[in-house]
């Protein structure tokens, strides 16, 4: 079975069997030294207030101590001073999760006590160094998630940072693989979620780790290709610079076909005289959104009660779902996508769906599939064509009906993150508005430095 971090679980029976064997010897010998223990301190009998090891044994996972899992009393409290069997386990949890003890010696040291606080910062607990109740059950809690794999804010290792790479390879900006979650990585997992119809919920259980091997393989066997040659003549000698450095980029993590579609729309805006923090808060919102000539995927078999009402109708009415979902106008055709918006249109846009490098929706879906026949040379264009054709699409709107986006940028601080927010409320308008204007300008952020090199 292949993990997202790319561990092979599959291990051969003979060295599984020895590794099952030596766990037992070593669960054996901890039980005896903590039983030893508590006999030396005058301590309780087995019982609740014994202290209980779980082996959880894992080929790809083991350690030298086999991962054994264990569970405290509500009594076992470690601080600085604490001796023996727990306080090594403690030390070997802390360790494994990330947060370095700096060796697992069973003394509760200063660098025991560092990694303790360190840990607790990470998860919102008191951070006194001191192992009570609730910072035993959040580190037996990050643990068990750690042996199967489950990450979220406060992971760290190199699970996370395979994670981080391979959220940026697929277009899922991390800032960063530094092996440790913390917003950026969850504001991450949330936008792969919610673009693969999962439940956002920012943590990377199986589903999770599912939807992005597939995703991962879908772009392995993606044909390889380069950004499309963008005609610079228009530009001045600084701006073409602008563009050859975002297609030269690789740590936006763009796939080929996002990265034509912001060349092309950065190469159209440039040329229309538009700032470049603006151009970038533009390119920040593309970067979130869909991709040319791409229909709105109306699969959320996953998580069906997030599946919008509007897809629901397209699917109930129209056949949307088997003829037109995730498919491209160059398979569809730009015909057949016209007289599914007049039926929609019929419907007083109670059924909808996106189009496009932006997801334009309802009458505005109108007028990019008028720039794809103005535009584009078949009723089958190119994705590049389509690029070309949104667009123009977008400058005429901004230059028309929603000239105000640009203006009411230029009377803020006109940053590139302003634009990114900006683009986002007023001219994008997605759900979770909040949220995605924070990430677009952070986008749009990493473009502009991107493009000003």
């Amino acid at each position: 079975m292949i993990i997202s971090n790319g561990i092979n679980t599959n291990v051969d029976a003979t060295a599984n069997a020895q590794r099952m064997a030596t766990g037992r010897k070593n669960v054996q010998t901890l039980n005896e030294q903590v039983v030893a223990s508590q006999a030396a301190q005058g301590g309780s009998t087995a019982g609740s207030e014994t202290l209980g090891v779980v082996l959880n044994l894992s080929g790809a996972l083991s350690t030298s101590m086999n991962r054994a899992a264990t569970t405290y009393s509500s009594s076992t409290t470690l601080k600085l001073g604490s001796q023996g069997s727990a306080v090594r386990v403690l030390q070997t949890k802390l360790t494994e999760l990330g947060y370095n003890t700096k060796g697992t010696d069973g003394i509760f040291g200063n660098n025991t006590r560092n990694a303790v606080i360190e840990f607790q910062r990470a998860y919102g607990l008191d951070a006194d160094g001191i192992v009570g109740n609730a910072t035993r059950n959040q580190i037996n809690t990050c643990y068990t998630n750690h042996l199967n794999n489950v990450l979220s804010v406060g992971s760290r290792g190199s699970n996370v940072k395979k994670l981080q790479e391979n959220l940026t390879k697929l277009g899922y900006n991390t800032y960063g693989a530094d092996g440790i979650f913390g917003n950026n990585t969850k504001k991450a997992v949330l936008s792969f979620q919610r673009a693969n119809n999962l439940a956002a919920d920012g943590i990377v259980g199986a589903n999770t780790h599912k939807a992005i091997n597939a995703a991962l393989e879908r772009l392995k066997n993606k044909p390889v290709d380069n950004p499309i040659d963008i005609d610079t003549g228009d530009l001045t000698a600084k701006q073409a610079k602008m563009i050859e450095n975002l297609k030269n980029d690789t740590s936006l993590g763009l796939t080929s076909t996002k990265k034509t579609a912001m060349l092309t729309a950065a190469e159209r805006l440039l040329s229309e005289g538009y700032e470049v923090e603006f151009v970038a808060g533009v390119l920040g919102n593309i970067q979130a959104e869909g991709t040319p000539g791409v229909f709105e995927s109306s699969n959320y078999s996953s998580n069906p009660g997030a599946k919008p009402s509007y897809l629901k109708y397209m699917d109930n009415n129209f056949n949307y779902r088997s003829e037109f979902s995730g498919k491209t106008i160059s398979q569809v055709g730009i015909d057949k996508a016209v007289a599914l918006q007049e039926k929609a249109a019929n419907s007083g846009f109670a059924g909808k769906f996106g189009l496009g490098m932006i997801q334009w929706t309802g009458t505005r879906t109108t007028g990019l599939l008028e720039a794809y026949e103005k535009y584009c040379s078949s009723n089958y264009p190119t994705v590049e064509e389509c690029a070309k054709a949104e667009a123009n699409y977008i400058v005429d709107e901004l230059q028309g009906s929603h000239s105000y986006v640009y203006s009411n940028w230029k009377k803020g601080n006109m940053t590139a993150q302003s634009a990114g927010d900006i683009v986002c409320r007023q001219y994008e308008v997605p759900a979770n508005i909040d949220y995605q204007a924070r990430t677009r300008g952070q986008n749009a952020n990493a473009i502009y430095n991107v493009m000003m090199k």
